[in-house]
């Protein structure tokens, strides 16, 4: 019905076809419509009963604010209203019409998904409200520019307009702008996860609220400060700043709003794991999205509906929210809502054993990370960034100045007074306080090398005390059982035959012996300061493998399928020795404490600036008393394997003395008779490492 409206706009009058709009306006969003709707609509009506009402200047303003009212409602007839006032405008030579016109089209071509439509309007709206110098529209023109370039995901000129925006909104006074342009700079910062200058600028936007912002612009600062709250894991603070923004709220007829602050309010919950209330928010915010045409913010909204469902162990409506938000995402090429919803759905298909189908998840999961991350202008931004840091400090600058003026004009002459006095004491007391410093620091460095030397000391005392008493404890008993063998052969109290017969047994003890002892030396050298670490690139899939494969042996004797999922490009910067004996170490403890026929995986998973390893077994697990003293080195702690092996407790200890050595972490995760997964961390080789 609205293409054929649009075509008919050619051959018939004016008057037919805004009739024709407005009875589609009351029809299709009559229940939706604020009192303010119906005001536009009517003053619309007594225009038109007067003659040449299309030449009229009023009439055309009236037809841009009611686009504005009916943005989110009726998208067809807001294109045919803006396209209506363009026309319009240029009959007249009526430039302000014109740039309304081009507002509401690019505010379509926006929510719809067409971003370099959306820009083409706007870029044309805002150079000919510059042309006319209508401060006004060159504000609206440019939020929306800034708002689309950040759709387009590029930051740069996105902080670029907003930072104009700043500029001139400030000049002018212009506070609710000021707000504005404040939120949508928090907003990038934000995405680049640069939480810290975020909230800088919405606390700023909030502090406005003193100089007259209105409602409105308070409750969007208040809703925005929330969510990057909620990113940076401060529910506290978000709850606060939530609970504000939706008790005024619920006193403006902002609809579009309501269902964010909902969203926000369902989503804290969901971090708080109450996935009861969280539903019951979200499904409040969908009951206003569904009398709205916002389809971009459906996105995550069915996201977050779909995180509570999977919270509430339903994953029939899990799956069908999540389908729902990635389905929006792809039609809109919105890359970051399509990013998150095939993690999800990958996640929920791993919980329902459909790996076929949650392999292809993580394929498509993986494709989009890798464009969005293509797509980032991350040097832009940060050259940007460091001209608004300056900006920032010389404003800090210039208010610190106007203080010690004012505080001049009146302490000025008694303060110069108090000054000189105590610069003749202060003199005095510094002359007699530097020979006391310079005695109290030589002091300080001896006592510090004394401390230092004795806990060397200790450290090898204690060093010394394990390593024999693990020599005697576990390395005798498995050297005399040889000792007495080869007597009993030698004697002739058993025959070679029968002596042949021990051999399988002997060769396991003889690599146990070996793994104890590689792990004796290793331990011993990081505890007597000799073991130097050599940082390099080491690919973690090849140590996975070498040893997988030395490890093999004992993984057939007792049925247990090990598997790597690591891929061959994963390279980190660190002791490839080291690394080496950790995943050697995490992997014998696995097949030591996993029962036949089990299970052992190695991963990796790619994090910002590190790569995080995982080992998981399907074994007995560990109590939440083992887990607080694996990695203590102040008691030996180990325990029999599921075929009754034997370790020397040092193992998780070394590990994680070679991790941090390499600037990582090690930590677990484990459940009693379901298994175990260790973790360590490692940084990322990036090239830019062999040029420094």
């Amino acid at each position: 019905m609205f293409k054929y409206l649009k075509v008919r706009i050619t051959f018939y009058s004016n008057s037919l076809v805004l009739l024709c709009t407005i009875s589609m306006l009351s029809s299709n969003i009559a229940g939706a419509q604020t009192i303010k709707k119906d005001s536009l609509t009517q003053q619309i009506k007594l225009i038109k009963s007067t003659s040449n009402f299309e030449k009229n200047k009023d009439y055309i303003d009236l037809l841009y604010e009611l686009g504005r009212e009916i943005r989110f409602y009726n998208l067809d007839s807001l294109l045919l209203i803006s396209n209506k006032t363009i026309s319009l405008s240029k009959a007249i030579n009526y430039p302000h019409g014109e740039i309304k016109g081009l507002i509401n089209q690019g505010s379509f071509y926006l929510e719809t998904g067409k971003q370099d439509q959306a820009l083409e309007s706007f870029l044309n709206a805002h150079e000919k409200a510059l042309q006319i110098e209508d401060l006004e529209l060159i504000l609206i023109a440019k939020n929306l520019l800034a708002m689309e370039y950040e759709y387009k995901q590029d930051y740069a000129k996105a902080l670029n307009e907003n930072l104009k925006g700043i500029e001139l909104a400030k000049k002018n006074k212009e506070y609710n702008w000021l707000s504005t342009f404040y939120v949508n700079t928090s907003n990038l910062y934000k995405i680049q996860q640069e939480y810290k200058p975020a909230i800088l600028y919405l606390t700023k936007a909030k502090e406005l609220s003193k100089k007259g912002v209105d409602d409105r612009t308070t409750a969007v600062t208040l809703a925005y400060l929330t969510s990057t709250y909620i990113e940076t894991g401060d529910l506290k603070n978000a709850s606060i700043n939530i609970e504000q923004c939706i008790s005024i709220l619920e006193n403006l007829d902002l609809p579009e709003w309501k269902k964010f602050s909902y969203e926000l309010k369902g989503s804290i919950y969901l971090k708080e794991e109450q996935y009861t209330k969280a539903l019951s928010w979200f499904l409040k915010s969908k009951r206003i999205h569904d009398e709205i045409e916002q389809t971009r913010y459906k996105i995550p909204l069915y996201t977050g509906i779909s995180k509570a469902y999977m919270g509430l162990k339903n994953n029939v409506l899990a799956e069908k929210y999540g389908l729902k938000s990635l389905e929006l995402g792809k039609d809109l090429n919105i890359l970051d809502g399509q990013e998150e919803n095939l993690k999800l759905l990958y996640t929920l298909k791993k919980i329902t054993n459909n790996p076929i189908e949650a392999l292809t998840y993580l394929e498509a999961f993986k494709n989009v990370s890798d464009s969005i991350y293509k797509n980032k202008n991350e040097l832009e931004l940060r050259i940007l960034k460091s001209n608004l840091e300056f900006d920032q400090e010389k404003e800090l600058y210039l208010i610190e100045n106007d203080k010690k003026i004012t505080q001049q004009k009146y302490y000025f002459y008694g303060a110069l007074l108090i000054i000189l006095a105590f610069l003749v004491i202060i003199f005095i007391l510094k002359r007699n306080s530097k020979i006391q410093e310079e005695l109290y620091q030589k002091l300080t460095i001896k006592t510090t090398e004394l401390k230092k030397k004795e806990k060397h000391l200790i450290n090898s005392d204690n060093t010394k005390s394990k390593l024999f008493s693990i020599i005697a404890h576990d390395l005798k008993g498995p050297i005399n059982s040889f000792k007495s063998l080869f007597n009993l052969v030698n004697s002739g109290e058993i025959s070679t035959k029968d002596f042949m017969n021990f051999t399988p047994e002997m060769g396991e003890d003889i690599d146990s012996i070996s793994f104890t002892l590689n792990n004796l030396l290793s331990w011993g050298q990081t505890q007597m300061d000799g073991m130097v670490t050599k940082l390099e690139v080491t690919n973690i899939h090849s140590l996975v493998n070498e040893n997988i494969a030395l490890l093999s042996k004992t993984g057939t004797q007792k049925s247990i399928l090990i598997v790597s999922e690591v891929d061959n490009n994963i390279n980190t910067w660190s002791d490839k020795n080291q690394i080496g004996i950790v995943i050697r170490n995490l992997i014998s403890n696995a097949l030591k404490f996993t029962p036949e026929n089990g299970s052992i995986t190695i991963g990796a998973s790619e994090k910002e600036k590190f790569w995080e390893i995982w080992v998981k077994d399907t074994g007995i697990g560990l109590s939440k008393d083992a887990r607080e003293k694996i990695f203590s080195k102040n008691e030996t702690f180990t325990t029999y394997g599921t075929n009754n092996e034997k370790g020397t407790g040092l193992g998780l200890v070394l590990c994680k003395e070679m991790v941090e050595n390499n600037d990582g972490a090690i930590w677990c995760d484990s459940t009693l008779n379901e298994g175990t997964c260790f973790y360590f961390s490692a940084p990322k080789f990036e090239a830019d490492i062999l040029k420094t």
